[in-house]
């Protein structure tokens, strides 16, 4: 499991990212949050990643 905190989340299209703490961003998308829960920018969160054709992306993401 990661940690980082959202860095920008466009509520209206259902995209964001999330830098890591490990410095890398990750994109997720409304479909990676988790049923429940409601993300905005600068909350800590915690997440899985999975390997993409787009590159790595966080899924499961989760308030911490």
């Amino acid at each position: 499991m990661n940690h980082g905190i959202v860095k920008l989340w466009k509520q209206m299209d259902g995209w964001g990212f999330i830098e890591g703490d490990d410095g890398e961003d990750y994109f997720f998308n409304i479909s990676s949050i988790r049923k429940g829960q409601r993300v905005r920018e600068n909350l800590k969160v915690k997440f899985d990643t999975e390997e993409t054709q787009k590159g790595t992306q966080a899924v499961n993401v989760s308030l911490s």
